[in-house]
């Protein structure tokens, strides 16, 4: 029996647009959909490039910050890799699982958990950014030298600005 609220499918001779001819409105000033579509491809040529092994980009992120800083907090290393909490706790817990990290508390205050990379964490790491090199080199010269420097300034001022939005 057919829905009484949908029309049942109508079946017609006629081709769909030429997608060189869609017309995507609004679209095509949407900023964010362009930050979007960027962020899939150079997160889909990061995995590539780092492989099977690869962490997340995040994850690649805050095992870094912990190698090059041992001792970090949670909290610092939320400011720095500018993660919201639950995210850097996950992150941290999977890390930890697998080995790549221990957390101690500190004896000056029992609530603060200071991260250290182990052996095995420090190796990972060593061998993704060694990968990691060539996908930001693969950046760099799409966006070119004379327009990086620009690029990431404009980048910092967006963010900034929507984030102040926020408040």
């Amino acid at each position: 029996m057919s829905d009484p609220i949908l029309p049942p499918l109508i079946y017609e001779d006629q081709i769909p647009p030429a997608f060189d001819r869609l017309d995507h409105g609004i679209l095509h000033e949407f900023i964010g959909m362009y930050l979007r579509v960027a962020y899939e491809a150079a997160y889909e040529d990061f995995r590539k490039r780092l492989g099977d092994e690869a962490l997340k980009p995040g994850y690649f992120t805050i095992l870094t910050l912990i190698v090059h800083n041992p001792r970090i907090t949670q909290t610092q290393i939320g400011l720095a890799s500018q993660r919201d909490k639950s995210n850097v706790t996950n992150a941290l817990r999977w890390m930890e699982d697998n080995g790549l990290i221990v957390r101690h508390l500190s004896i000056r205050d029992r609530r603060t958990h200071m991260c250290v990379a182990t052996q095995d964490g420090i190796e990972m790491q060593a061998r993704m950014q060694a990968k990691a090199a060539l996908h930001l080199q693969a950046l760099n010269d799409a966006i070119g030298p004379e327009r990086r420097t620009e690029f990431v300034r404009t980048l910092k001022d967006l963010i900034g600005a929507l984030r102040k939005g926020q408040d």
